[in-house]
């Protein structure tokens, strides 16, 4: 019996030092601001099965010691921060790093919004983390349809314009830096100058629910954010590179930020990028002359005090962009045949791979520079300054039809613009708070050699009033803003041709309601009245428009539009679920649109489809979905769709150009945290898009050989599908995650064209297409703990 409880006692000794030597590990790490990329003090986390939390030091980091092996959930929450759930599987210690994303959009970098329930009164999407690193390489607007409501104008494989519930182009307000994006803007082969990599998050607001931009932002803004200065002493670098297989493009860039410590209220930044691809292929044939290149820098600097500080940034964005040459025709019997073919001529679709850029091509330089100053006064209320100058200096070659030509560009536009803008947020009594602001600009155009754009000045005045009212769970807000724009001195070159002076002025205004549902679930109501005056290329356009390869012609009897929209907003966020739901309607009086017109014209540099800008009273109703099901820890799936119904009231029938119905699936598997990999995931996708079925029946298109008459010079194209995958991972590399993504569109290599894509007319869009990216963070703060 001795001997058997000696054996039971020893073994239990044994059984013991297993299991207690087993409940040695240690988990640690750092919690970030997903914005700021710093350490966040005082966050919390909890380990849920074992009711065990700790606490963020100043420098972020956590610690759990003698914890057992075994599986675990922790819930990481920090004030202002979403709440973040994450499974590890404990097997050895780990050192982990995790992000914590804002509850809402602050948008204070573009302009200050009183306080976060003011913020909750913006209808805003947002773009962060994750899902704007698996986008980094693309143009802006390749990024942005990833919101739902978002899709692209397209021409060819390389300018791309967002749009936003079937409105684009001048519509669309683009901020860069809490600059409102000032350019040769005319038409969509005109893509957005700005570089997507300063941006730590992209933010779209649909409709008009926010004068202080704008008025005439009828369709939406979007706000590409930079993350702020750092504050904390010490500097830190960040290393993008991509690669994509299709056109064989490379993208690298680099950001490089810090702050004194012998001067703590100054900080600094320098970012850069570069990025360069060859021809774009089709599933059979590749794109010819569709290589592009794009170089760009930005430089910010910045002091804060307590109540007060003030920021200076320039950027300079210079592109390149080879213009696929099967659209530019040698006469009207070959354009035709182009256009009815199913695939360009032998002699465009028997090219080799390059990356070398031909005519015609396009070439862009555009400087921004910005001065901001604010002072937070003692009321609480925020006096805020924003100077801007921009140059945007834009080339345009066409094909030689002449050995002897000349090799400077057929077109050159130059356009200068100075912007001064003023606000004044101030808290009142209780709940109420109000803001109002003035802003004033100035614009110059010139151009030499051929015409389409002639020379202009203008002038824009506009001025904003807002109030907002906050109770327990009412949000309400209502302004009026007044904008005069004056066009004058307007010319040709060569003095033959004359153009009127105009001025256009009027009133814009909004209201809007949240309703929270319990603490969950929002509602929000927004009704808005805004205008626009047409923009000098739908007044004086004349001539080629040579990236879009066709003929437009403006109109300078066009009125101002005026917009009345309508929109209601239901969100949910609980639990496994997140919805979002919006409903919009939007009577535009005047809408101004670009209509083909026949015949198509031959000129010197070839034959060309026609188009004139016309105006209309339209109608567009539609609505946009976003649902998203956490089956388990591991496994989601989201579901989108967005469709529109676009009226032409005067003629009674549908408006031409407007995107078709879309609808989108993902599912994605996340995987365990597991040595040194952690936010590891793999998803699958599916788009798709409807034939657009609602275009005129007829028009004055007479189709050769044939007595049809259409609307367009081609019927829309046939509906399509596409498939794509997603994996990426956070490597721990020492104290610091390097983020790994995978992508690949159009994973069945489909043929297909889109019907907002202008050269649907030439060709196919591109195939399949892999990407990888990598980023490569170094904190060189970084306080390292045992």
């Amino acid at each position: 019996m001795f001997r058997l409880n000696t054996i039971l006692i020893v073994g239990l000794m044994f059984v013991g030092d297993a299991v207690f030597g087993q409940c040695a590990f240690q988990l640690s790490g750092h919690i970030n601001d997903a914005e700021t990329k710093q350490h966040l003090q005082d966050a919390q986390i909890i380990i849920l099965e074992l009711k065990k939390s700790v606490q963020t030091d100043a420098d972020g980091f956590f610690v759990f010691n003698e914890l057992c092996a075994g599986k675990y959930t922790l819930q990481i929450s920090h004030a202002d921060c979403k709440t973040l759930i994450q499974h590890i599987h404990l097997r050895k210690n780990i050192e982990v790093d995790w992000e914590l994303s804002h509850e809402v959009a602050e948008l204070k970098e573009v302009v200050v919004i009183g306080s976060a329930k003011q913020k909750d009164q913006l209808p805003a999407n947002q773009l962060t983390g994750r899902n704007l690193e698996s986008t980094r390489g693309l143009s802006l607007t390749e990024s942005l349809t990833r919101i739902t409501g978002v899709s692209q104008l397209q021409t060819g494989s390389t300018v791309f314009k967002p749009i936003i519930n079937g409105l684009h182009s001048n519509r669309v307000l683009i901020y860069n830096n809490g600059v409102r994006l000032e350019s040769q803007q005319w038409g969509g082969d005109h893509a957005p100058e700005v570089d997507p990599f300063i941006a730590n998050r992209l933010t779209v607001i649909k409709g008009v629910a926010a004068l202080r931009y704008g008025g005439d932002a009828i369709g939406g803004i979007v706000f590409i954010e930079p993350r702020q200065l750092r504050r904390d002493p010490g500097s830190n670098a960040e290393v993008h590179t991509a690669f994509f297989s299709n056109n064989r493009m490379g993208v690298v860039s680099a950001m490089f930020e810090g702050n004194s410590q012998k001067h703590p209220s100054f900080s600094w930044r320098a970012q850069g990028s570069f990025k360069r691809g060859g021809l774009a292929r089709t599933p059979d044939y590749l794109l010819a002359n569709s290589s592009m290149q794009e170089a760009n820098l930005s430089l910010t600097g910045g002091w804060r005090k307590e109540n007060r500080g003030m920021e200076l940034y320039y950027s300079l964005f210079t592109t390149r962009l080879g213009i696929f040459s099967g659209s530019h025709i040698g006469n009207v019997t070959d354009l035709w045949t182009a256009i009815q073919s199913k695939q360009p001529p032998d002699y465009i679709r028997d090219v080799t791979f390059t990356y070398r850029i031909g005519r015609p091509y396009q070439e862009v330089y555009h400087h921004l520079v910005k001065y901001k100053y604010w002072n937070q006064l003692e009321n609480g209320g925020r006096q805020q300054l924003v100077l801007s100058g921009q140059f945007n200096h834009r080339m345009e070659y066409d094909q030689k039809r002449f050995a002897s030509s000349s090799n400077a560009p057929q077109l050159d536009m130059q356009i200068a613009t100075g912007n001064a803008e003023w606000s004044w947020d101030l808290p009142l009594k209780g709940p109420w708070k109000s803001a109002w602001g003035v802003s004033a600009q100035y614009q110059v155009n010139r151009y030499t050699r051929r015409l389409f754009i002639p020379n202009y000045e203008s002038t824009n005045l506009g001025v904003f009033w807002l109030q907002s009212y906050t109770a327990k769970n009412w949000s309400l807000e209502g302004g009026i803003r007044f904008d005069q724009k004056q066009i004058f001195r307007v010319s040709d070159n060569s003095g033959l041709k004359e153009f009127r002076n105009l001025s256009f002025s009027n009133v814009s205004g909004n209201f809007s309601a949240t309703r929270r549902l319990g603490q969950f679930a929002r509602w929000t109501f927004v009704a808005s009245s805004a205008w626009r005056a047409p923009q000098v290329n739908e007044l004086f356009a004349d001539g080629l428009h040579h990236g879009a390869a066709r003929i437009e012609r403006g109109n300078a009897t066009l009125k101002a539009e005026r917009a009345n929209n309508f929109s209601s907003i239901f969100t949910l966020s609980k639990s496994k679920w997140e919805v979002e739901w919006s409903v919009y309607a939007k009577w535009i009086d005047g809408f101004i649109f670009l209509e083909p017109t026949f015949p198509p014209e031959l000129t010197i540099r070839g034959a060309f489809p026609s188009f004139r800008y016309t105006q209309t009273n339209a109608r567009l109703i539609g609505t946009d979905v976003s649902v998203s099901y956490h089956i388990n820890e591991h496994i989601s799936w989201e579901v989108k769709a967005s469709l529109l119904r676009a009226r032409d009231l005067t003629r009674d029938q549908w408006i031409i150009q407007m995107p078709s119905d879309r609808y989108e699936t993902r599912l994605e598997y996340h995987f365990r945290n597991a040595g040194k990999l952690n936010e590891t995931y793999i998803g699958a996708g599916f788009l798709y898009v409807l034939q657009q079925t609602r275009v005129p029946q007829e028009g004055n298109i007479e189709i050769p050989g044939t007595s049809i008459k259409q609307s367009d010079y081609l019927i829309p194209p046939p509906a399509y599908w596409l498939a794509s995958i997603e994996a990426g991972t956070k490597l721990k590399v020492g104290h610091d995650n390097w983020s790994i993504v995978f992508t690949a569109t159009n994973l069945f290599n489909r043929s297909y064209r889109d019907y907002m894509n202008a050269f649907r007319y030439f060709s196919d869009e591109i195939g399949r297409n892999l990407a990888l990216r990598l980023r490569i963070p170094f904190d060189l703060k970084h306080s390292h703990k045992p």
